[in-house]
């Protein structure tokens, strides 16, 4: 096992560890957590942009340098909404939930569909039917998932209208990047760089996870700052920096 792997592997099981004794002392994670989110979001950003400034250099297509910018933006963006968050918790004391924290992740999304739509053009010859068929059902069964354990609970609730948004709008955000990411997976699949496509869209799986848990959390009223349940969007980062490394280091 490479050694990213075992850092990887190591440092999910840490954080699981912390947060499974964590819960002795809700204060300790109310900091703990708040301090932890904007980290690992910050090293995801260098990790893209480490991986942005070597594509830049070798600069193979052009198309792929902004791809890569559109990560580093989209992921800049994200950190921009765990620090807030941090600060609404930590500083301001007010609900995190919504806030201008949704404003940052929410642009977030925006530069991730960019830069995962340019990498699909670039090699979009190469997605034959048999891959879109496959792509098709994947997405569609976890749509019906997610719209059975979040959305219908959702819009039976009593939440304010922008919450009922908010909550829809990320799981739905989700899964059409997981749409594209996977569609590429399949392309690169048995290519040199299909393992840093497995973890990115490994990623982007253990968002949706998050994301799900988090809102149905909300609408019952059991989610607190350090609950387990943000070890996905934690392993999501990991997964994350994992497929940031082996794609730099395969090109």
């Amino acid at each position: 096992m490479q050694w990213h792997y075992v850092l990887g592997l190591a440092y999910s099981i840490v954080l699981a560890s912390i947060y499974g004794l964590g819960q002795f002392s809700p204060e300790f994670m109310l900091v703990f957590s708040n301090i932890l989110f904007p980290a690992t979001a910050g090293v995801a950003v260098m990790a893209s942009f480490w991986t942005l400034l070597k594509y830049a250099g070798h600069n193979p297509k052009p198309m792929f340098s902004m791809a890569w910018m559109g990560f580093s933006a989209g992921f800049f963006f994200w950190f921009l909404g765990e620090f807030t968050w941090a600060i609404n918790v930590l500083v301001l004391q007010i609900d995190p939930f919504p806030s201008f924290a949704d404003v940052a992740y929410l642009s977030g999304y925006v530069f991730l569909f960019g830069a995962l739509f340019s990498v699909f053009r670039l090699f979009q010859s190469s997605f034959s039917k048999r891959m879109l068929w496959a792509m098709l059902g994947v997405t569609w069964a976890l749509s019906a998932v997610v719209s059975y354990l979040l959305l219908v609970p959702v819009f039976a609730s009593s939440e304010d209208q922008l919450t009922i948004i908010l909550s829809t709008a990320y799981p739905i955000l989700d899964i059409g990047l997981f749409a594209i990411a996977f569609s590429i997976l399949l392309i690169f699949f048995k290519g040199t760089i299909g393992k840093a496509w497995l973890f990115l869209t490994g990623g982007i799986i253990l968002n949706i996870a998050a994301d799900l848990l988090f809102n149905y959390a909300e609408l019952q009223g059991f989610y607190y700052e350090g609950h387990p349940l943000e070890l996905f969007w934690l392993w999501g980062y990991v997964a994350f920096l994992v497929g940031f490394y082996i794609h730099k280091r395969e090109l």
